[in-house]
């Protein structure tokens, strides 16, 4: 078996030296291994297309969820495996996986579990694999991507807050399947899974293998009313609370937003200069190195 780590050095730091700690596991293990450290936003996908070209058999992305997405992206349709270390600030995808988010232990189960297909998902034709989104979370992506120096889980809530207080929504329209529905929320996301990344459950129906999307809104509210359905966001049941969340799933998602919106995928922001933004999933179109799932379907 071969192995090749792409590792996104800022991501990567808080576990020190990644190169060392992955040549000590490997050390005496007849495997073949390479590590390759990006350089760039887009570095990982061009890092993971050589890989497989070169025969890897197992590439494995070291950062969080938009250095994953990088490096999934060439793995797309091909026999080539995707192996996750989260090292990032929400680890939606890991997470959605059950993948644990100790370092050592990611690294063993890289070579004790079998590869899954999963769906991924396409927005204008980007591929995404965890969530997207529109509205309130994608322009908090653009801030945090372009305003913030620092990584982590801390920027990003201050960036949240900072923006949640200020938002107004604008009107969207969105048809799902055929079905139109008129929208006036605060987020608009778009999930592959359950989780949103940093413990966030916004699906709770979703599944990362069922062959659909989920479309989440969830309204502008007082602070106090948002604050107090917090819990509920962490422990999965949002849906009890329809005054301020509503969510449909589908195979094709069409959203228009209005002419100049942001919109993110797996928290890497895009820009949309008509607004609209065409959401379809490809069905087990990546194979991932992940436990088998536990929980009852």
């Amino acid at each position: 078996m071969s192995y090749y780590f792409i590792v996104n050095p800022n991501a990567g730091r808080k576990f020190g030296d990644v190169r060392e700690r992955i040549e000590r596991f490997f050390s005496g293990r007849s495997l073949r291994f390479e590590v390759e450290f990006t350089r760039a936003r887009e570095h990982a996908s061009e890092l993971s297309a050589r890989a497989a070209l070169a025969g890897f058999q197992r590439v494995v992305a070291v950062g969080g969820d938009g250095t994953i997405r990088e490096t999934a992206i060439p793995l797309l349709g091909k026999a080539t495996a995707l192996g996750i270390l989260p090292c990032g600030s929400g680890n939606g995808l890991a997470r959605n996986l059950y993948i644990p988010l100790d370092f050592d232990a990611a690294l063993a189960g890289l070579i004790s579990w079998e590869p899954r297909q999963v769906d991924a998902g396409l927005a204008n034709g980007r591929p995404f694999f965890c969530a997207a989104g529109v509205g309130l979370d994608a322009e908090v992506a653009h801030d945090f991507n372009s305003l913030s120096s620092r990584r982590g889980i801390l920027p990003y809530v201050w960036h949240a807050a900072r923006r949640v207080l200020a938002y107004k929504p604008a009107p969207a329209t969105a048809v799902v399947d055929g079905r139109r529905l008129e929208l006036l929320s605060m987020i608009n996301a778009v999930l592959n899974g359950v989780q949103y990344g940093g413990g966030a459950r916004m699906a709770p129906g979703a599944y990362i293998d069922d062959g659909l999307l989920d479309l989440v809104s969830v309204k502008k509210a007082s602070l106090p009313r948002l604050l107090a359905a917090v819990p509920a966001l962490f422990r999965g049941t949002l849906h009890r609370h329809p005054d301020i969340y509503s969510a449909v799933q589908g195979r094709a998602i069409d959203l228009d937003c209005g002419a100049g919106s942001w919109y993110h995928l797996d928290g890497e922001d895009f820009y949309s200069e008509d607004g609209k933004v065409r959401f379809t999933v490809l069905p087990g179109a990546l194979k991932v190195l992940a436990p088998k799932p536990s929980l009852p379907r």
